[in-house]
């Protein structure tokens, strides 16, 4: 499912965000809340 959000995120042209989520997902940052991680991939964009 991650593999589909983040080329999901490149063909809408959100490179910020695809930029952020991959970082989150590699860094293994699974401490965010729901609410926290929109709001980051919010502002990453």
């Amino acid at each position: 499912m991650n593999t589909q959000t983040l080329l999901q995120m490149k063909q809408l042209r959100l490179y910020g965000m695809h930029r952020a989520f991959s970082t989150t997902l590699e860094a293994n940052h699974g401490n965010y809340t729901n609410d926290e991680l929109i709001a980051y991939l919010l502002q990453s964009e």
